[in-house]
């Protein structure tokens, strides 16, 4: 039996850029690791896929059964596997909660079958999954540009930080989120070298002065009760959105303060306090 654990991420700087002719956005996209993550075990089977886990996702729409099915076709693997996920990231909330199981399935089959396949490779492969699934391949600081699938590992050390995310009972649709988004607006693009210097100096309070999402504007006209509870957030601390939502996040180095807001926002969905990776 193979494990692996399949670990959240926090958008550090989102800049989106113009239409391609695929209709996805051109993207520039800071992403790191939190400590909050599903579990996954991989065993062989004779022939089939069968995955066994808590989530309400029927199972051939689940990312871990594509990238087993991805990856075993790939591969030309004659047997099958038995998987558990035991899932805590939640849906629908800007962490890449499935694609990052996805990626664990990717790496944990790789393992389970000795193939000895990179992580670039699995990167590459889990492209085909979606934009999020080759940078959860690495689980590190990553710039990922293009559609969000090239990923340049920043060679960055910083401390592991605590950060509060809030996840409130409902999902962003990205869908609407980009629909939504203004192509006219004030580029950001200028900052993602100063957040990646915030990361590097080791620096907070610079990572705070720095960090944007391009998505957030949109996301609070399309679901305005998001915009509602940053405004509590911010009184205390700086408070971003991660990805196309509905997560908000806040990155301090005052633990009370956080634990503070956790108590005031409990009634919301998912208020988790945990720490950057």
């Amino acid at each position: 039996m193979v494990s692996e654990y399949a670990y959240a991420k926090v958008n550090l700087a989102l800049y989106v850029g113009d239409t391609l002719p695929t209709g996805y956005h051109e993207v520039k996209n800071i992403m790191v690791p939190v400590d909050l993550y599903d579990s996954l075990t991989f065993e062989v089977l004779n022939k089939e896929i069968i995955l066994l886990d808590n989530t309400k996702i029927d199972v051939e729409k689940n990312l871990v059964y594509k990238a087993a099915k991805l990856f075993i076709d790939t591969y030309n693997i004659k047997s099958g596997v038995l998987i558990n996920l035991d899932k805590k990231i939640p849906s629908e909330a800007g962490l890449a909660g499935g694609s990052s199981d996805a990626a664990a399935t990717l790496r944990g089959l790789n393992r389970l079958f000795n193939l000895d396949k990179t992580l670039d490779e699995l990167a590459q492969l889990g492209a085909q999954l979606g934009s999020d699934v080759p940078y959860c391949v690495y689980q590190k600081a990553c710039l990922c540009v293009g559609t969000g699938t090239e990923c340049k590992l920043l060679d960055v050390s910083y401390d592991k930080w605590p950060i509060l995310l809030v996840k409130p009972p409902f999902g962003c649709s990205t869908k609407d989120i980009y629909k939504a988004f203004d192509p006219n607006k004030e580029s950001l693009e200028s900052r993602i070298d100063k957040v990646i210097e915030g990361l590097k100096e080791n620096d907070l309070e610079k990572l705070n002065q720095n960090m944007f999402n391009d998505l957030e504007t949109p996301a609070f006209e399309v679901v305005k009760e998001l915009k509602k509870i940053k405004s509590i957030m911010s009184e205390s601390v700086h408070t971003m959105m991660s990805g196309s939502g509905s997560t908000l996040f806040s990155i301090s180095k005052d633990v009370e303060v956080l634990e503070e807001l956790k108590k005031k926002l409990s009634k919301y969905n998912f208020v988790c306090l945990t720490k950057l990776l």
